[in-house]
């Protein structure tokens, strides 16, 4: 339903421990500095107007970084952008 366009949005859509890997390479997809930002937008895209996006990302208030390819740490800066 997707593809073909038919797909109702959801009320509510749910990310725990996933964003964070998006865009980094580990898991076979490119390499992409935005791509946590890509999905969560993504995310919004097939989210109704008014519903709900939960998101579980991990977060240290001194400021994020990267670890490796794994996954990033967000802070204040970054964070924002995701909501």
């Amino acid at each position: 339903q997707f593809l073909a366009g038919t797909l109702k949005p959801f009320d509510a859509v749910a990310s725990f421990s996933s964003v964070e890997h998006s865009g980094l390479g580990r898991y076979g997809d490119p390499l992409n500095p935005w791509g946590d930002l890509m999905t969560v937008a993504r995310a919004w895209c097939v989210t109704r107007p008014g519903g709900t996006l939960l998101l579980g990302v991990p977060f240290e208030e001194q400021g994020g970084h990267l670890v490796y390819n794994a996954h990033r740490i967000y802070g204040p800066d970054r964070y924002r952008h995701l909501v």
